[in-house]
């Protein structure tokens, strides 16, 4: 059996089959990350739906698959087939990734549980039946060596046997009949992995930026995508979401309270992804990045401690006074989050694409680049500054502020620059967007700070459009 030292040092919140897709990839002799795996799928970017359950909402945003491909998941016909295909995968020195169930693996704290069965078949319950993934590196006649580091940092041989009663799955738990989501489960299922392209070290760093620049575009549009009759909500959205429900629900009594604390806490998540993957690019030789990861690591301790806040303020014995600060501190807490994520992106603006979408027909859309957008937001400055003879302060750029406490237009004057840049979009790009109404529907003066935030929101605004 060859030698396998595979990543070990995993962090708990990374669910199982990243860790062994990575593996697959290094096989492959590509670069790879879990960061990098993590946020290709967009786990970075906060996200929630409209039920109010924060998670990850990658199929809704229409991005086509970058950095790996799932090529699909194939049913064997039983154990005997699963055995010999694995041999010949291992012969060849690749991994075979393989789902069934932990209920049956003896190293993990779902062995036999009974809190296992329970906690799948409550009602009440938001839990459903998910396939568990490990990696199968070798075969002997009587065992199979397996790789599973989530959670359990198992590396060793397991019984036929006993893999036989994990690969079978959830599927052949009788006590699982009623769970949820059980058709979508398999037996003697093996996962087909592949690298998108081979990742030199040089392409490594460019793809750690396109999904660094995607999340940030992504955050700063701040999505609501409506889709199979609800809304998700993605970026700053999922901020501001929080925002109207901590003014409008605290004071609805204790059960409101309790969602909102949950939702707080949930939205730790997304953040630690997006840490990981600034810690992975701050490693890479020649990385000038310190003061992002210092600044990030240190708005996710203000995120908890909002949220210690918000527990310790007692629920019976809320008041006003403490309401009012603690929205006051999460408002302040999500604007100063916007800024960082305007200056990130201003500062690596350029140096690799974003990740592509596709359209509802699966086809690569084929959108106006940001740069298209800039050149019009700043013609369209140009013609209101000579219209109402003002001045720009300075000369006219990304960074030049145009709205707001700090901009050089007022109302009227932002009205017209919204015009101009509707009317050009639609001659030049053949685009219609109504940027009127759009405006009018804002909370916040956010994407019309400054001409970078406004060629952000042209552009996500676009690509909603189609």
């Amino acid at each position: 059996m060859e030698a396998f030292s595979p990543l070990n040092d995993i962090p708990y919140y990374y669910p199982c089959n990243f860790p062994l897709i990575h593996e697959v990839l290094r096989r492959q002799n590509s670069y790879s990350s879990l960061s990098l795996l993590a946020n290709a799928r967009m786990y970075g970017l906060p996200a929630c739906s409209s039920s109010g359950l924060m998670k990850t909402y990658f199929d809704k945003l229409d991005y086509k698959e970058a950095v790996w491909l799932m090529n699909g998941k194939t049913e064997l016909g039983g154990l005997e087939e699963g055995i010999k295909l694995a041999r010949e995968a291992t012969a060849r020195g690749e991994l075979l990734l393989t789902t069934g169930t932990s209920y049956y693996l003896p190293y993990c704290d779902d062995y036999l549980n009974p809190l296992y069965i329970d906690k799948l078949i409550d009602p009440h319950s938001r839990l459903y039946l998910v396939d568990h993934w490990l990696a199968v590196y070798g075969v002997e006649a009587e065992q199979v060596w397996v790789y599973d580091p989530v959670p359990s940092r198992f590396q060793g041989a397991l019984p036929l046997s006993v893999f036989d009663d994990y690969w079978k799955g959830n599927k052949c738990i009788p006590e699982l009949e009623a769970a949820k989501r059980r058709e979508e489960i398999h037996s003697y299922c093996t996962v087909s992995i592949e690298s998108e392209a081979i990742l030199t070290e040089s392409a490594y760093r460019e793809a750690l930026l396109r999904v660094l620049l995607t999340q940030a575009h992504e955050f700063l549009t701040g999505r609501e995508v409506e889709k199979g009759g609800r809304t998700y909500y993605f970026g700053y959205a999922v901020s501001i979401r929080l925002l109207k429900q901590l003014t409008a629900g605290l004071t609805t009594g204790q059960p409101a309270f309790s969602q909102i604390s949950g939702f707080l806490f949930d939205m730790r998540w997304s953040r630690y992804f997006f840490r990981d993957l600034l810690h992975d690019l701050a490693r890479l030789p020649n990385e000038a990045y310190t003061p992002f990861t210092i600044e990030f690591d240190e708005i996710i301790q203000d995120w908890e401690q909002a949220h210690k806040l918000l527990v310790s303020s007692g629920l019976p014995h809320r008041d006003g006074v403490q309401i009012n600060q603690i929205a006051d501190y999460i408002g302040k807490l999500a604007r100063r989050e916007y800024h960082f994520y305007e200056r990130l992106q201003a500062h690596y603006q350029g140096e690799a694409p974003l990740l592509e979408r596709t359209g509802a027909d699966g086809n690569f859309q084929s959108l106006p680049s940001q740069n298209d957008l800039l050149r019009i937001v700043l013609d369209g400055c140009r013609e209101v500054t000579l219209a109402y003879a003002t001045s720009a302060p300075g000369e006219l750029g990304r960074n030049t502020p145009l709205y707001g406490r700090d901009g050089y237009l007022d109302s009227l004057g932002l009205v017209s620059l919204l015009a101009v840049v509707e009317q050009s979009i639609e001659e030049q790009l053949g685009k219609r967007i109504e940027l009127t109404e759009l405006a009018a529907s804002q909370l916040s003066d956010h994407p019309f700070r400054t001409v970078e935030s406004l060629v952000v929101y042209l552009a996500g605004h676009m690509e909603e459009a189609g």
